[in-house]
């Protein structure tokens, strides 16, 4: 039998220092180093470092920890729901071919579980928004934008998730939507083609992500 979710969240929150010894980042080995590169490639690029579907943190403590490193200092603001997949963005992904079996894998979590494991590996200054990209005001959101993330495997968030940060991004800045590559059983490359196709741009994916490169309007007028 399937624990509550809020109780599986608790149990979670109470020995997380047992099963989180490291951070526990989701992305694949390649692209989280696409997304360390992409953080490095637009250090000099003005505006926050944007996280959308941060999970239980770790690809932001990663991140963070990379950033400090090399002396990038940038407002890092990562947002998530904290309970799992909002139920009718689910659903109309899983008319889509998303196994059902999928609904409920990061429910078992809480804004703060994953404060309490950036605090645990030093990414005390990561802000936390706790909202739905799709509801989100954009009031909440930082700007201007110097790099995204976006990892939320849904085709709805993940449109409305673009039709919100593109507009924020500086010139030279860089997206990145997790999912993308073929044989996903998550519709993320839907959404991702649904935004490019409505805003006319090109589709441009790298180690299975879909990208958006903001053009850097400075070095063109230069050029």
């Amino acid at each position: 039998m399937l624990l509550p979710s809020r109780l599986r969240a608790s149990l979670k929150y109470a020995l997380s220092p047992l099963l989180f010894r490291y951070p526990p980042f989701g992305l694949q080995p390649e692209r989280l180093m696409v997304w360390l590169q992409t953080l490095e490639r637009t250090a000099n690029v003005p505006g926050a470092v944007v996280e959308i579907g941060c999970s239980v943190g770790g690809t932001a403590a990663v991140s963070h920890a990379f950033m400090r490193n090399l002396g990038i200092d940038k407002r890092y603001v990562a947002l998530d729901t904290f309970g799992g997949f909002v139920d009718d963005q689910f659903t109309m992904d899983a008319g889509s071919g998303t196994p059902a079996k999928h609904r409920r894998i990061f429910s078992a979590n809480s804004q703060r579980l994953t404060r309490r494991n950036l605090n645990r590996f030093g990414a005390n200054a990561v802000q936390l928004v706790h909202a739905d990209v799709v509801t989100v005001p954009l009031s909440e959101l930082p700007a201007p934008v110097s790099a995204c993330l976006i990892d939320v495997d849904l085709s709805g968030p993940v449109a409305a998730a673009l039709a919100k940060l593109v507009p924020l991004m500086s010139p030279g800045g860089m997206v990145l939507v997790d999912d993308c590559g073929q044989g996903t059983t998550w519709n993320a490359r839907e959404g991702y083609t649904e935004y490019i196709q409505a805003a006319g741009l090109k589709e441009e994916y790298l180690h299975g992500f879909g990208v958006v490169d903001i053009p850097d309007t400075g070095a063109a007028a230069a050029s």
